[in-house]
């Protein structure tokens, strides 16, 4: 085949990723022009990029403007900046630094949404036929969840979890076994190192081989390879991530010497089995028992807080009253039920009828092994999802071969119907099949006025001043000298995206400490909390009638210093300072 025969071959899906593409930074246009990342982890991302290349070191991902003086690392690697970075150093000489950041952030997401689809398209591939795998991939649009993650200003690490998620399940589908475990193994070694979160669906993929290995030989190249990448890549990651900084320091929520310790303590006992192969399953299941003792042993020994939670080190006090509301990190039936139709009621649910109708026609033209891997890997995401939200993103993405599937065979079927009026409502219904969830919503909101509310709360909100997080509101403070500010926790990251000043505590566990002392200063007597914020140094507070955070402050703790701000009953020792067409209320700390 000539390279203009590949080309030909990929021009579809070019177009469709291209159109995609279009419609994304057309939604996505305001908040582009802000310049800003979507969310906290976004923006902190966001200012990480801009000290690294302002000349921080790689191996240092401290945040020195954020919980002063005992700032901690950030639990992020800078792995997923390379591409950021590069985008940036390539546009800077052509159109400056400023638009060049806004195109990196623009740009990357959208690649990594090029390559998410591919993949869908790759494994669709594997069971249905190619005019299937680009519909496939055309959906991946529709998918709620993954779109939220791979959209234009989504720099934070869940898009390429996605990505590395798709890239394990396709290398199941390899028929070179030790190529297929290679590419597993790294790709489950830069998951995990990027982020912890992909822990439980990369022990689900590596006991499906586990167990085919002591049922049968035959998946032990692939085990065997698997682990081995697996190992030598998480090493070889963790060692370009630290260099010489911590790198003996021992986090529950990232790749650590105790992790390492661990994955070496199982391969030592499985590595050589595997590789003697011993004709009794009943010696390979024992072996695997060994090894898995000895990893879990491991972990035990050296970090025992951390077994069965990445939060084993946090403060109790930000566990109770912030790590429980952050509700992408809450199992599903914690969430409102708007949300849980909106992730669960498209691909997911569509993939999993779809999954159950093929299981009950037995159909023959799918491949019954094929079809066996892909239905391992969406139930394990699924199950996940339910546990842990955002997870959902991956299941979503698991069900888009199958989607794609039903609606191929949907749109036949109605188009095949023989009277008019019945074919028009048949193929408009298809629609439906494509998001069932949030067009539901869509009617729900229009039957019931909701549309309506919220447009004129917004023209409220509007009337009455920026709203309090906006990029115009937090932009004022540029007013202020540089200096050390309390804000909500989901505030902080955008101060330090647009101004020069530093925040006591943001939304990212690490500096649980400095998020304990801004609870406390909220929660507690006038006189506790100036002596905290003394303590900190802290020149300015910011309050807003409407955050979520203060307002639970202020409802358990009515004698404290967020409910007193909140009636405007201030102690003399706070003294408004006007900011002019904001919600925001900023209080300047009077010193002793």
């Amino acid at each position: 085949m000539t390279w203009t025969d590949r080309l030909r071959g990929k021009l579809p899906l070019l177009l469709i990723w291209l159109a995609v593409c279009a419609v994304l930074i057309f939604v996505s246009f305001d908040q582009i022009a802000s310049g800003i990342g979507w969310g906290p982890d976004d923006q902190l991302r966001q200012v990480q990029l801009r000290d690294w290349m302002a000349g921080q070191s790689w191996f240092d991902t401290t945040q020195y403007r954020l919980a002063l003086p005992d700032s901690q690392p950030m639990h992020w690697p800078r792995l997923i900046e390379l591409p950021l970075a590069l985008v940036i150093l390539i546009l800077n000489p052509l159109i400056g630094p400023a638009s060049a950041e806004m195109a990196a952030l623009v740009i990357v997401p959208l690649v990594a949404l090029g390559i998410a689809m591919w993949l869908v398209a790759k494994i669709a591939e594997q069971l249905f036929d190619r005019q299937i795998a680009l519909l496939s991939a055309a959906l991946t649009a529709t998918a709620v969840a993954v779109v939220a993650q791979l959209r234009p200003m989504r720099i934070d690490h869940h898009g390429w979890q996605i990505v590395l998620a798709l890239v394990v399940l396709w290398t199941m589908f390899w028929p070179d076994k030790r190529k297929a475990g290679q590419v597993m193994g790294l790709s489950l070694a830069l998951w995990l190192s990027i982020s912890l979160e992909g822990l439980p669906l990369s022990v689900a993929f590596i006991a499906l081989l586990a167990f085919r290995w002591v049922v049968s030989l035959d998946e032990g190249v692939r085990l065997f390879w698997t682990l081995t990448g697996f190992l030598v890549g998480t090493l070889v990651l963790y060692l370009v991530n630290h260099g010489h900084i911590e790198i003996l320091a021992n986090y529950c929520d990232a790749i650590s010497p105790a992790h390492l310790m661990a994955c070496a303590a199982g391969a030592i006992v499985i590595l050589p089995v595997i590789k003697f192969a011993p004709a009794s399953w009943m010696l390979r299941l024992m072996a695997l028992g060994v090894a898995g003792v000895a990893a879990l042993g491991s972990i035990y020994a050296s970090t025992p807080q951390c077994v069965g939670s990445a939060f084993g080190q946090l403060d109790p006090l930000v566990r109770d009253y912030w790590l429980v509301n952050v509700r992408e990190g809450m199992p599903i039936w914690t969430q409102p039920w708007k949300e849980i139709v909106n992730l669960f009621g498209g691909s997911i649910i569509v993939g999993l009828g779809s999954l159950a109708y093929i299981y009950r026609q037995r159909l023959d033209a799918v491949d019954r092994e094929k079809l066996f891997l892909l239905t391992y890997a969406l139930l394990w995401a699924f199950v996940v999802s339910l546990l842990v939200q955002r997870a959902a993103a991956v299941a979503a993405v698991y069900a888009l071969p199958l989607v794609g599937w039903a609606v191929h065979n949907a749109f036949l079927r109605a188009r095949a119907i023989t009277r008019p009026i019945a074919r028009i409502l048949a193929t408009v219904a298809v629609v439906f099949l494509i998001l069932p969830g949030p067009l539901m919503l869509g009617m729900v909101n229009a039957v019931s006025g909701n549309n309506a509310q919220a447009d004129a709360e917004k023209t409220t909100t509007s009337d009455a001043g920026l709203a309090c997080d906006s990029s115009e509101s937090l932009a004022g403070l540029n007013a202020l000298p540089p200096t050390n500010i309390v804000a909500p926790f989901d505030f902080g990251p955008e101060i330090l995206v647009q101004t020069p000043h530093s925040i006591l505590a943001s939304s990212h566990h690490r500096n649980d400490a400095a998020m304990a002392d801004q609870i406390r200063i909220f929660t507690s007597a006038p006189e506790t909390a100036r002596n905290i914020l003394e303590a900190r140094r802290i020149a300015y507070i910011i309050t807003c009638p409407d955050e979520a955070e203060l307002k639970t402050y202020a409802k358990m703790h009515p004698d404290g210093l967020s409910a007193m701000l909140d009636k405007n009953h201030q102690p003399d020792w706070l003294k408004p300072v006007p900011l002019p067409d904001s919600s925001l209320s900023l209080w300047r700390v009077v010193p002793k």
